[in-house]
């Protein structure tokens, strides 16, 4: 899949998840009847506008974020100020525009402003009282859509008190705010439902939906529609398996060895054995069938094994490296780690599989391999996996039978929309309680284009997915009481409600471009170690 494709994928991802927050704030503005200025998808230079009614709509060059210019929101509402000189255009005597440089082609009255009015906050008129060329003074009264022109191409409409975001009840302000999230929600509660419809809900019943051709399940005959009942890993007891969950908990515990696998099919009970594959997540490869050897069975594409270069086939004949020190063990003192077959401290995959646990923190591996009779050597950033257990997992080649009810679709729905915002508090938690993880794991536009990828080399409905999970996590983390985010805006309403009495405007304006200064900041430096990681 080329580049432009993988492009493609991330600005439909990344766009529409932006559009729709910015449509659930416009749509409610708009029902309040608050002004709305420009509708902008992006920040930085102007790609792309036009006009539609009172609205600019504005496509920007940098693809991290968007905004809905709403009147009021700008602390400093009049455009001019007394004693400027501007030009006006009056018909009827009404001013129904004001053009704020000479260079025009319309016949307009050159005016000093003496004073003016353009707010009408006690619902008086609104007017400029301007003294002309020749000295007289006038007074004359401004349409509540009278137009600014800053320059040729940059017109705005005047913001009467009426038409501001400050003059809506309190009720109406909240939803224009915090509908911006609540869009992002419905996006990903309607994606996941009919993913879900699409592909069928997965059952939470221990039954075997579907069995990979040529996979370790379908060479010793299990089949879709087997119960599971027990499994049970070579040298311990067998697990009671009540739920597909179960499963995976017992598959994580793999090391080595035989998997033993009861299950109940018309009425009878059967029971398998069977040697499972290893998949190595932090790497993206796969174990052939026999685990005796150390050839790669598969690369999964865009991992980071593939974009380095490893192949199916590979026979890894020598892993190196040193582990990173996460504070919480003393297995960095060893320095530099390596196992090799010359060394005869590398047989099989189990050796490969117990080594590769032991960098879970984002180490980058020397891997050599043999290939058509030539060693060659892969330098390999791995993923972080926070924990040991995370690094790989034991794989037979079953899936989990799935239920297209539509009501359970929804149902399923509302659960993986709630999930994705889970994800949102586990990386909180993690970021504030453990020592593997920090700032720098967090990813931005680059590392979101570079999942992107992967998820578009799968396929569309994993692409949905994806996009699903973007939106419900983009939502819920601009609710983070946080400045220049809608949840920091919040809570200005919320300081509203309790002291009856709205926090002054320049005052939140400043808090909000504080904040706003120091998210780009922290932008730039989560971009920085993107880049970094995916480059290796």
């Amino acid at each position: 899949m080329s580049f432009i494709i993988y492009l493609l994928a991330f600005l439909f991802v990344l766009g529409l998840v932006i559009i729709v927050h910015e449509f659930g704030h416009f749509v409610f503005a708009r029902r309040a009847g608050i002004l709305c200025h420009e509708f902008s998808i992006g920040m930085g230079p102007v790609l792309f506008k036009i006009k539609k009614g009172e609205t600019v709509y504005c496509i920007r060059a940098i693809p991290i974020g968007g905004y809905v210019s709403m009147a009021g929101e700008d602390p400093d509402i009049a455009k001019i100020k007394r004693n400027q000189r501007v030009y006006l255009k009056i018909q009827n005597n009404y001013v129904t525009d004001i053009y704020l440089y000479p260079d025009v082609k319309e016949r307009l009255v050159q005016a000093r402003v003496i004073d003016f009015d353009l707010y009408g906050k006690e619902g008086n008129d609104l007017y400029i009282h301007y003294e002309n060329v020749d000295g007289e003074s006038h007074y004359v009264k401004v349409k509540r859509d009278a137009l600014y022109h800053f320059t040729k191409d940059n017109s705005q409409q005047i913001a009467p008190y009426d038409r501001c975001f400050e003059s809506k009840r309190w009720l109406p302000r909240f939803l224009t705010v915090v509908m911006g999230a609540g869009f992002n929600f419905l996006l990903a509660l309607v994606i996941f439902i009919v993913i879900n419809l699409v592909t069928g809900a997965p059952r939470t019943e221990p039954i075997i939906g579907y069995v990979s051709p040529n996979s370790p399940a379908y060479n010793i005959g299990l089949q879709a529609g087997d119960k599971i009942l027990t499994l049970q890993l070579e040298g311990e007891i067998p697990v009671e398996i009540k739920k597909w969950d179960d499963i995976s908990s017992v598959m994580r515990r793999f090391s080595q060895g035989e998997l033993t696998i009861k299950v109940l099919r018309d009425g009878q009970e059967l029971t398998y054995t069977v040697i499972p594959e290893i998949y190595v997540a932090t790497l993206g490869i796969t174990s052939t069938r026999d685990l005796n050897n150390t050839i790669i069975g598969s690369v999964s594409a865009n991992s980071n094994a593939d974009k380095e270069g490893l192949q199916a086939g590979d026979e890894i004949i020598k892993i190196s490296g040193t582990l990173n020190d996460d504070k919480n063990t003393d297995e960095v003192e060893s320095g530099k780690l390596e196992i090799s077959k010359a060394a005869n401290t590398l047989t099989n995959w189990y050796d490969l599989n117990n080594f590769l646990r032991r960098f879970y923190l984002a180490e980058k591996l020397e891997i050599t391999v043999l290939r058509n009779g030539e060693e060659k050597t892969f330098t390999v950033q791995t993923l972080k996996a926070i924990e040991s257990a995370n690094v790989s997992r034991a794989i037979v080649g079953i899936t989990q039978d799935t239920n297209h009810n539509f009501f359970v679709a929804i149902g399923n729905g509302f659960k993986d929309t709630f999930s994705a915002i889970g994800s949102v508090f586990e990386t909180l938690k993690l970021l504030v309680s453990d020592g593997n993880v920090g700032v720098g794991d967090l990813s931005g536009p680059v590392g979101i284009f570079d999942m992107t990828k992967t998820y578009a080399a799968a396929g569309f409905i994993a692409l949905l997915s994806w996009l699903a999970f973007i939106s419900a996590n983009i939502g819920f983390v601009n609710l983070l009481p946080l400045p220049a985010l809608d949840g920091g805006r919040i809570i200005f309403l919320f300081i509203e409600a309790i002291v009856r009495k709205p926090v002054d405007r320049k005052i939140e304006g400043i808090i909000h471009t504080v904040g706003f200064v120091l998210f780009m900041l922290l932008f730039v430096y989560v971009t920085f170690n993107d880049i970094i990681r995916i480059r290796g």
